[in-house]
């Protein structure tokens, strides 16, 4: 799964539909498939109704009922549906940036990938449930209350992580990954400890370029970003309820030079320790 992609995801919805059986007309008149040379649209869907198949640069994808799918940018689409069971399904047109945020200043990347890092096809594991959520945002976005922009990018946000989720556990298996997982424990219980990248492969038992790279695409960030996030998290933990010095703090959560220690707290937080205890 690649974490680093969805923890700069930064959707926004641009439409809802509900595509029922008018959708497969054209001037009045029927048509069971729909072509797009070079989709120029993300659009995220749901089956809720028939059945047929999607074709991304000619690779068919099975749809049905509970079918989570999306386009790719710039690809040869073709959607159609058997003549018995016409496909009704919700579709949400979206687009995206990528947001970097180091603590003290913001970036906003434009994607430059076409798909994302999920299956163009997902089948929901509780078809009803997400139809229900899907249907929900339909209905949010139609009513156009005060704050539905935002409201339907949350439960958008809520709808990618679901397959996201979906694809995490039918992957969970990935020895690899698991070996990560394993690793991230390790750091929560031992940050304390002068901790090594060298140290930490070992325990992964992958070397330590690859464990870099792996790392990286599990978590999110680099192992040392991660030693360091879990480090400052313990550290405002600790300014909050105990009386250790700010000195004492660094060196509890594994920080030798109490300087650099509130340089970096200070990066993150956005205010030195003694600051942040005091809000």
């Amino acid at each position: 799964m690649d974490n680093a992609f969805f923890s700069r995801f930064h959707p926004r919805v641009i439409d809802v539909f509900l595509r029922d059986g008018t959708f497969w007309y054209d001037l009045g008149k029927p048509r069971r498939t729909i072509t797009f040379e070079s989709s120029a649209k993300r659009n995220f869907m749901l089956v809720t109704d028939g059945a047929g198949a999607l074709s991304v640069n000619g690779v068919h994808h099975p749809l049905s009922v509970g079918s989570v799918f999306y386009f790719p940018l710039r690809n040869r689409i073709q959607l159609s549906y058997t003549p018995e069971q016409p496909l009704q399904f919700y579709s949400v047109h979206y687009d995206y940036k990528l947001i970097e945020w180091d603590g003290s200043s913001v970036t906003c990347l434009e994607p430059q990938e076409n798909s994302l890092p999920l299956p163009v096809v997902t089948q929901a594991a509780d078809a009803e449930s997400f139809a229900l959520h899907m249907r929900r945002l339909y209905d949010l976005w139609q009513g156009k209350a005060p704050d539905y922009e935002w409201q339907a990018r949350l439960m958008f946000l809520n709808l990618v992580n679901e397959v996201r989720r979906l694809y995490s556990q039918r992957n969970e298996g990935d020895l690899t990954r698991r070996a990560i997982a394993k690793c991230m424990d390790y750091i929560k219980t031992h940050y304390a400890e002068p901790l090594e990248r060298e140290e930490l492969a070992e325990i992964a038992a992958l070397s330590a370029s690859y464990f870099s790279i792996m790392f990286k695409k599990v978590a999110g960030c680099t192992p040392t970003q991660y030693i360091t996030k879990i480090r400052l998290d313990k550290a405002k933990q600790l300014l909050q309820s105990s009386n250790m010095t700010v000195s004492e703090v660094a060196r509890e959560v594994g920080f030798q030079d109490p300087l650099y220690f509130a340089r970096v707290f200070a990066g993150h937080a956005g205010m030195p320790p003694r600051e942040y205890r005091k809000a």
